[in-house]
């Protein structure tokens, strides 16, 4: 399992809002069909505010694929994993021609 804290861009909390529903509903097949490529059997977002008025997106992966996600996207020619990149992003400081190292558990 990897959990991670993101945030989101100013101003971008309701495009990340409207992105997330858009995954859940006429997306999700898409969405599945990406998850089992990569080998989640979860991929959650939460909406996290922080006491200063920013977003945070607490992002949770599991499955053999967690680990290796993010890199994994970065790469992928997929139309589907191009157009979720793409959002990503837009909505996050993100740069993926710079993928961060997968966060490690310390607990």
């Amino acid at each position: 399992m990897l959990a991670m804290a993101v945030p989101v861009k100013d101003g971008k909390t309701d495009t990340w809002k409207a992105w997330c529903t858009e995954m859940t509903g006429a997306r999700a097949a898409d969405v599945a069909d990406m998850n089992q490529r990569y080998g989640l059997t979860t991929h959650a977002a939460f909406d996290q505010p922080t006491p200063d008025g920013h977003h945070l997106a607490v992002v949770v992966l599991d499955g053999a694929g967690a680990d290796t996600f993010l890199e994994k996207v970065a790469a992928s020619e997929n139309e589907f994993d191009s157009w979720f990149r793409s959002m990503l992003e837009e909505v996050h400081p993100m740069d993926f021609s710079n993928i961060p190292p997968t966060p490690q558990r310390v607990l």
